[in-house]
């Protein structure tokens, strides 16, 4: 095999609870994931010359270690104890400081496609462990479906999948840096904590059960520095969606809906009024 192909889903976080801050400066958080179906596509392929070359359909992302997708294939040949010449092309989707994990889904979508292409047979465990030091969202991104994490996200216990839907997408032309954010937080007015395991047994009920409980702590910060937040939210509710909130530290937001046909007139809607802005629609993806 010469090359290998991989698609790299999204995630979305169904609610977020920031439980404190930790000694070591990051923050205990406990999640609700979801991975969705907007997909960057890794191409990976050998190379008779030694090393890691990446190249990216965005001209603006970094191309060297700065990159997770160049970092990952280090830590894996590292893991794997030999090295071999690779290119890693990217054609990217995902929208770029949304929090939607972008970066950690092409870190694990390298790990995954560099364990087939070269045969090495790493468990996702093994997998899970050589890209902890990448970042938190990379062991979540080596699986797919509903995950609870916990700790500074890196601890996952599966749940119930989210039930079928379609979800519209959305992300404000600004990002936010996560960690500004977290440290707005700290400074921040107390948030409403969700109801994660009341969310987590809605689940296997029903969008409109589950859909309530779905908040994160997060949102009211990051509309304060960015009010497209606020009123992305608003439009999506208005347009029908059961619920609507901010994933991860943001900036995207989704709203969630019943029918797949109000939600294609609510993208239609939302591209034609934020028309500068990356919307689309989604559905979750399992397992």
């Amino acid at each position: 095999m010469e090359f290998i192909k991989v698609r790299t889903p999204a995630k979305l976080n169904l609610a977020l609870e920031v439980l404190g801050l930790r000694e070591d400066g990051y923050h205990e958080v406990a999640t609700v994931m979801q991975t969705i179906s907007i997909y960057d596509d890794i191409k990976i392929s050998r190379r008779e010359e030694g090393g890691i070359t990446l190249t990216s359909s965005l001209p603006f992302l970094p191309l060297d270690g700065r990159n997770l997708a160049a970092r990952a294939a280090s830590a894996f040949f590292e893991a794997a104890g030999f090295s071999s010449g690779i290119e890693i092309e990217i054609s990217k989707r995902i929208p770029v400081g949304a929090g939607m994990a972008g970066g950690s889904a092409n870190a694990a979508g390298v790990l995954t496609g560099l364990n087939e292409l070269f045969g090495v047979g790493f468990s996702i465990d093994e997998m899970t462990e050589i890209g902890r030091p990448l970042g938190a969202d990379v062991a979540f991104c080596l699986r797919r479906g509903t995950y609870l994490a916990t700790g500074i996200g890196d601890v996952l216990t599966k749940v119930t999948d989210m039930p079928t839907c379609t979800m519209v997408v959305a992300k404000p032309r600004y990002s936010i840096s996560t960690p500004e954010l977290y440290r707005s937080f700290d400074s921040f007015s107390p948030a409403p904590h969700p109801d994660i395991s009341g969310l987590i047994a809605a689940l296997p009920v029903g969008i409109e059960q589950a859909a309530p409980l779905m908040v994160n702590m997060l949102e009211p910060v990051a509309c304060a520095q960015i009010p497209q937040i606020a009123e992305m939210t608003q439009d999506l509710k208005k347009a029908g969606a059961v619920t609507a909130l901010m994933t991860g530290s943001g900036s995207a937001v989704f709203g969630i809906f019943l029918r797949s046909r109000q939600a294609m007139i609510c993208t239609e809607a939302m591209r034609k009024k934020h028309s500068r802005c990356f919307v689309s629609p989604a559905h979750p993806v399992r397992e």
